[in-house]
């Protein structure tokens, strides 16, 4: 298929349940975290852990297969393209979320500053711990655009080498960075491994979903007990088969039609990923102020909740600002490569 076809082609319903599955779980392990900071997030903060294989690998594997042939144009032309929007909101969303920690009562019972003005300063050297995922997509597909000549193996070979470094944390830095580091493999593998997957999506049933869940579900427990997440490779197998499981979950579930919501939200991951975690951090601070104490059954069934209400306040903060240049779209369109729907260019590669 060319370029040209590929860009008119509908995108598979599977890849936009694929990626809703991913950030409902982001949005819910920050909702953990936040609650967890306060003592609230009840017999849900030791699970949290146990999906670190599963979110960004499968968020990054899809972000790749979309960005197959964005790397094969000229660099000028990808970054107005793709680079240029995750840029300016990247920078716009952290200066907007540092600005209004700086304005909360601290979330941190021990009355740590949430956040400090220097941050705003070393943003793209320390970068934000919330919001991270939308500077690593220019740097990822710079990195693709670089290397787009080498042989699609040592490409991958080379990433998944940085990967078991960071994940056995041979390599670390403590900071966002060693993410990144883990992650960068499923992108570029995507970009290989994208047309091979389609090819085998028909053929995906219902006992894979549960053969390749069960064998995932066993792994995962098995390592954490053993502790063994920080041996070498051991992640990287983890992360691929979390990978493996979510693609086959979100072509059977995109079969559905009761689970079109899920597509739905996979069509505007980017809004919701930049909204979500201010409704959870004003929550954590107001909980923080007046000393709340839930008991442990109820605090079980905030995470849940709140992720469910910061989705929502997300999606509806951006139909209602959708439209203002600047808030989810560049201020200048210009910047970008042609006038394109709002949902073209908020979700189509992100």
């Amino acid at each position: 298929m060319t370029a040209a076809a590929a860009s008119t082609a509908p995108r598979e319903a599977w890849i936009d349940v694929a990626k809703g599955i991913a950030i409902t779980l982001v949005v819910l392990y920050h909702a953990i975290m936040y609650l967890d900071e306060v003592g609230l997030a009840g017999a849900l903060a030791p699970l949290n852990p146990l999906f670190d294989t599963f979110r960004m690998p499968l968020f990054f594997f899809m972000s790749g297969i979309l960005a197959a042939s964005a790397i094969r144009l000229a660099y000028r032309q990808l970054f107005r393209k793709r680079i240029s929007l995750l840029l300016y909101l990247y920078i716009a969303w952290v200066t907007l979320q540092t600005l209004f920690l700086l304005a909360l009562p601290p979330i941190s019972p021990t009355g740590t500053p949430n956040a400090t003005w220097a941050s705003l300063v070393t943003l793209f050297v320390r970068p934000s711990p919330n919001l991270w995922f939308i500077y690593a997509l220019p740097l990822f597909f710079t990195l693709a655009w670089l290397m787009r000549r080498w042989p699609p193996l040592l490409q991958i070979g080379l990433t998944a080498a940085v990967a078991v470094l960071f994940g056995s944390q041979l390599l670390h830095t403590g900071s966002p960075w060693d993410k990144m580091g883990k992650y960068l493999v499923f992108f570029i593998a995507a970009i290989y491994l994208g047309p091979m997957v389609r090819r085998l999506v028909p053929f995906v049933r219902w006992w894979h979903v549960v053969f390749f869940c069960v064998g995932y579900a066993g792994l995962v427990v098995v390592t954490t007990k053993l502790a063994l997440t920080r041996v070498p490779f051991v992640l990287l197998v983890l992360s691929t088969l979390a990978v493996v499981v979510g693609i086959t979950v979100a072509v059977v579930l995109a079969r559905l039609p009761a689970f079109d919501f899920v597509r739905a939200l996979g069509s505007r991951t980017l809004p919701i990923y930049l909204v979500h975690t201010l409704p959870m951090t004003a929550l954590a601070a107001v909980l923080v102020a007046f000393d709340v104490q839930i008991g442990p059954a109820v605090a079980t069934l905030l995470p849940p909740l709140l992720c469910a209400g910061a989705i929502m306040l997300a999606l509806a903060l951006h139909r209602q600002f959708h439209a203002i240049p600047g808030v989810f779209t560049v201020p200048v369109k210009s910047w970008v490569g042609s006038p394109k729907r709002d949902r073209d260019l908020v979700d189509s590669e992100s």
